[in-house]
């Protein structure tokens, strides 16, 4: 095999470099096949709730949270009330559930639900969820 020419060199070099850059860019070029489209689009429904107790439960951590009053005036006074450092803990003790909420304050300084979380009253007994334990807080309230 003989050397090749410091011109010819370059040559190849240009080749190698160009056949790259043509892959690289056939390869840009290509796009994914989409998912055909059935006619237009519907917006996303809300869920609906069963009542005003499961959508203000659903709403924890959100932007638009229930505020204290807001809770207050859905689910009444709550059986324990704990303040601690900037945050408020409320429970609710429901028929067959336990009910904890954790309120925090938002930027305005308003305390907001950040979080919900349900138990069963009694030792054995499964985990209600949410929805159960609103239904019971909308029973309790009527």
């Amino acid at each position: 095999m003989r050397p090749i020419a410091s011109g010819g060199m370059v040559a190849v070099m240009r080749l190698a470099f160009l056949s790259g850059a043509l892959v690289v860019l056939a390869a840009c070029a290509a796009t994914a096949p989409s998912a055909p489209t059935i006619g237009p689009s519907a917006p996303a429904e809300a869920p609906r709730y069963a009542s005003l107790a499961a959508q203000l439960l659903a709403s924890a951590g959100r932007a638009d949270a229930p505020s204290r009053a807001e809770l207050d005036h859905a689910f009444g006074a709550p059986d324990i009330e704990r303040r601690d450092g900037a945050g408020v803990a409320l429970t609710y003790r429901l028929e067959s559930c336990a009910l904890l909420l954790l309120l925090t304050a938002d930027a305005r300084n308003e305390m907001r639900l950040a979080e919900a979380h349900a138990s069963a009253r009694r030792a054995g007994e499964p985990t209600p969820s949410l929805e159960q334990c609103a239904a019971e807080v909308a029973q309790r309230r009527s």
